[in-house]
């Protein structure tokens, strides 16, 4: 697919094929279909089902195949012989593969080159929520799907259309004038890919009919032009008295509205109850911690208020911030929407979504490291992060797809360039055409921001945005101390330092050819400087390795300060080391940056500039190496490292980041909404109030109020009130039952092997008697893998379709296949517990294996374990825990209508007598 394809094309041929996991005969498939489109519309098809004895009942529900139906059907032997004539001197095939399986395929087929359509829609559509079949023919369609199974000959439709819109309307110049770029590029790379996909776009009418070509304007290489320019903006002032109040009446108002014209919209007390509270918040400007429960509508809870307030008062800004991007999107796309309706004067409200720095590519960097001799891998591969750019409103360019990182990802050039063009470091206010640029200028215009809690940390401290936002709504607040944590967390990457290097050294070999003198001799220099860099990180990730000789890759470790293994003894020693070996390299390389060093050594302009912001990163890098050594030794804070095969990170952060939140939030707002599901603690905000540094942000000690009591606390210094309110879930709690079997065991990591055999023992019962419809929490991929692997085999045999969340593979397909499929059962980790939502009678029964303790070999729980006095940290402990086990439970009941029971197989979970009342 991603090498060289020089013959004529007259048709084109899409294959699909459903298999089992296990062999049968050599053979893994049990349907199979194909079609081959020609230049004069016309189309042949092939079918056939094939005997196939392991069919299970997960593959039952995604072909909708009866096991019967495959005891009479064809031998593989037999319908292989027929397809491979069918095909015929097809060269290359098509082929949508979503689970993996295209060696199987092509060996069914006897061809060696193919498209792998899957990577093609992650290529080409980076933007789209899921890749499953569903997920892509929703997309296609604009509809929603039901069901969850297709036929093979479904499939091949489906490959059919997804090309189709590839080239029909993604390489479209008239839908998206970047296309002629887009075009040209693909056109360079010299693949089979883009021959194909050129060759369907330039005779799209030959293929498919109608009246309109893709194809109208000529390929270019200027990709630039077809990007959108920063809007310079000047925001007014914002006038801090004579705020108008939002009447109380006038939410009532408000929700009702929208019960009486929204569809699906159910009016609920709690809401505005909800609503009022964060009504009085803003009128105040008091700092609010609202606990709401499953169901109170906490979004639109929030929303109302806000944009009433703004409607009242066209000075004020607010920002929202939450903790997962699927939050942020659904608040962006979604919420906003319905709330506007609402209102005509909520229309004028401009709303913008920022995302951080490191979620941006920038443009004119990658501009930069465009050099002519690419093709191929390298070609698509920079390609690829244009396309990213030209969308990215809607997609991520921090994220890649799993199917584009196989295929590109296979030499250093794909990592090295994502790490070179982020915009979270050297893309300034000049960079007008680059995504962060426009989307800055969009919040400094905006009314409303939707963010994430990371950037809410620093927002203060971008010149472009400090003082904007007086006003902020913290939802998912459960998860806002860590991400201050990391906001602030000072670290340092060797392989990102390592690829900017390994850059320089393939820019200093260039520019050899063509020096000499001084030149030369300087030149020489640097590659000396650069080796010895290079040497450096190796021993000192050996130094690591003897340290931590059991490590275990990318698991977060306690760096000592002090030890044998450095240099004199002490880290700061190594800090120092590398900080001067990285600025003596850039000072030695600057004459690199000299107009008339470069015109003599023929360097071109981007080039040049590429040089510029490498060593610019690298300054920062050395920057980073030396605040690394102030401060690793302060109070309050704590160094980690991780440790992989060629690399290692080193960070350090805060320990206790309630003194940042003081300085960066409380004495820069005006009204703060601090909200989520769980806050509290045996009924009391206390945990959460020391976390977030509200019992004493003026060096006194405040009490805050507990259970659903509201009562203001009231600081001398800031003048300012701080409010604590619980509302329930409207969803009765007779709905769910909590259920310890009595033959649940300790889950202590001590009583690890008697646990781990009596949740084998007890689970596959547990799922046979609710026929499914369960989800399955572990607190640790290590022992959802080792339950996998006892009980897994009996799940499936019993006829439940088991789907297991995988360490790096993204969940939305697991998501969706869990929804559809009433009787199959989940495995999931961490990222289960919070906000998935499974209405209906998908999900009747969550099971918790263990307590979700912190993991207490984590540096930052050793590093409180040290700090903090022995009730304190563990009643951290125990806190951290309560809040992971209730957002758990949480999962079960998401309406009214829903039942079900959470069941706790561990014995330690009676002792939580809050969990019982």
């Amino acid at each position: 697919m991603l090498k060289p394809y020089h013959s004529s094309i007259d048709e084109v041929a899409f294959v699909y094929a459903h298999t089992g996991l296990k062999e049968d005969d050599g053979n893994r498939i049990y349907e199979i279909a194909a079609a081959i489109l020609s230049r004069d519309a016309s189309r042949r098809d092939f079918s056939s089902l094939i005997r196939y004895r392991y069919l299970t009942e997960r593959e039952r529900y995604h072909s909708n195949i009866a096991r019967d139906s495959l005891k009479d059907a064809p031998s593989a032997e037999e319908v292989a012989s027929r397809l491979r004539s069918f095909l015929g001197g097809q060269a290359f095939i098509l082929v949508l593969d979503p689970y993996s399986v295209l060696d199987v395929l092509l060996r069914f087929c006897a061809k060696d080159r193919c498209v792998d359509l899957s990577f093609a829609a992650e290529y080409f559509l980076p933007h789209v929520e899921s890749f499953s079949p569903r997920g892509l023919w929703e997309y296609l369609t604009g509809k929603r799907r039901e069901k969850i199974s297709f036929s093979a000959a479904e499939l091949v439709d489906l490959s059919i259309e997804l090309v189709r819109h590839i080239c029909g309307v993604r390489l479209n110049d008239e839908r998206h004038p970047s296309s002629a770029a887009l075009r040209y590029y693909l056109e360079a790379s010299d693949t089979l890919l883009g021959e194909v996909l050129l060759h369907l776009a330039r005779h799209y009418q030959e293929y498919w009919g109608g009246l309109f070509s893709p194809v109208t304007q000529t390929d270019t290489a200027n990709w630039m032009q077809f990007l959108e320019k920063a809007r310079a903006v000047f925001p007014s002032s914002q006038d801090q008295e004579g705020r108008r109040r939002i009447p109380e009446q006038r939410i009532e108002s408000l929700f009702q509205g929208m019960a009486d014209g929204t569809p699906g919209f159910k009016f609920r007390e709690t809401q505005l109850e909800y609503a009022r509270r964060v009504t009085e918040a803003l009128n105040d400007g008091a700092v609010l911690t609202l606990e709401a429960g499953t169901g109170t509508g906490k979004t639109q809870g929030y929303l109302i208020p806000v944009m009433e307030y703004l409607r009242l008062n066209p000075d004020v800004r607010v920002v929202i911030s939450t903790y997962t991007k699927s939050l942020q999107d659904q608040i962006y796309a979604r919420e906003i929407s319905r709330t506007v309706e609402l209102e005509r004067d909520y229309r004028e409200i401009g709303v913008a979504l920022l995302k951080g720095k490191s979620n941006y590519l920038c443009a004119e960097k990658l501009n930069s490291a465009f050099e002519e001799d690419l093709k191929g891998v390298p070609l698509l591969t920079w390609l690829y992060f244009v396309h990213l750019i030209f969308l990215f409103r809607q997609a991520d360019g921090e994220a890649v797809g799993e199917r584009v990182g196989r295929y590109l990802n296979v030499s250093p050039y794909f990592r090295q360039l994502q790490n070179e063009i982020s915009a979270k470091t050297g893309c300034t206010g000049h960079h007008f055409l680059c995504p962060a640029q426009v989307a800055l200028a969009e919040a400094r215009s905006a009314r409303v921001v939707i963010t994430n809690h990371h950037k809410l940390a620093l927002i203060d401290l971008d010149e472009e945005l400090s003082g904007l936002f007086r006003n902020c709504i913290i939802d998912e607040a459960n998860h806002f101390e860590q991400a201050v944590r990391n906001a602030f967390r000072l670290s340092v990457n060797s392989r990102e330092i390592m690829d900017t290097v390994a850059y320089l050294e393939l820019a200093l070999q260039r520019i050899s050819r063509k020096a000499a003198g001084e030149v030369e001799t300087a030149i020489g220099q640097c590659y000396e400087l650069l080796s010895e860099f290079q040497q450096a990180v190796q021993v000192f990730g050996n130094v690591l390795r003897t340290i931590f000789p059991s490590y275990t890759k990318g698991e977060l470790l306690e760096l000592p300060i002090s030890h044998v293994a450095y240099p004199e003894g002490d880290i700061e020693k190594v800090l120092r080391l590398f900080a001067d070996l990285l600025k003596t390299i850039v000072r030695s390389l600057s004459f690199l940056k000299d107009p008339d060093t470069a015109r003599a050594l023929k360097i071109l302009p981007r080039s040049q500039e590429r040089i510029k912001n490498a060593l610019s990163r690298l300054f920062s890098e050395g920057e980073n190496f030396l605040l690394l050594e102030k401060t690793i030794r302060s109070d309050n804070r704590v160094a980690a490292c991780q440790l992989y095969s060629r690399n290692w990170l080193l960070m350090v952060h805060a320990v206790d980041v309630s003194g940042l939140i003081q300085r960066h939030v409380y004495g820069k707002r005006d009204g703060i909404v601090y909200t989520s599901a769980t806050l509290r603690q045996r009924n009391r905000f206390d945990d959460f109030c020391r976390i977030v540094g509200m019992d004493c942000p003026d060096g006194e000690k405040a009490t805050p109020a507990s259970g659903g009591n509201e009562q203001p606390v009231l600081l001398d210094r800031e003048k300012r009130e701080f409010r604590f309110s619980a509302l329930p879930s409207p969803f009765s709690r007779e709905s769910m039952k909590m259920i310890l079997p009595k033959s649940a065991v300790n889950g202590s990591y001590e009583n690890k092997q008697v646990w781990l055999k009596t949740v084998a023992e007890l689970l596959p019962e547990l799922i046979r008697r609710n026929r499914g419809r369960t989800l399955v929490l572990f607190s640790s991929y290590a022992d959802l893998e080792a339950v996998a692997i006892q009980t897994g085999d009996e799940i499936v045999a019993n006829g439940f379709p088991l789907l297991i969340q995988t360490t790096g593979q993204p969940t939305g397909n697991l998501i969706d296949e869990f929804r559809l499929i009433k009787e199959s059962v989940l495995f999931g980790v961490d990222t289960f517990w919070y906000g998935v939502d499974f209405q209906g009678d998908t999900l009747t029964q969550v099971i918790i294996t263990r307590i979700p303790f912190p993991y207490p070999f984590d540096p930052l729980q050793i590093a409180r374990k040290k700090m903090l006095p022995a009730k304190e940290f563990w009643n951290r402990y125990y806190y951290e825990a309560m809040i992971k086990l209730k957002q758990g439970i949480g999962r079960l009941i998401r309406s009214e209508n829903d039942r079900g029971q959470v069941v706790f197989l561990d014995s330690r979970c009676r002792h939580f007598e809050e969990l019982w009342h």
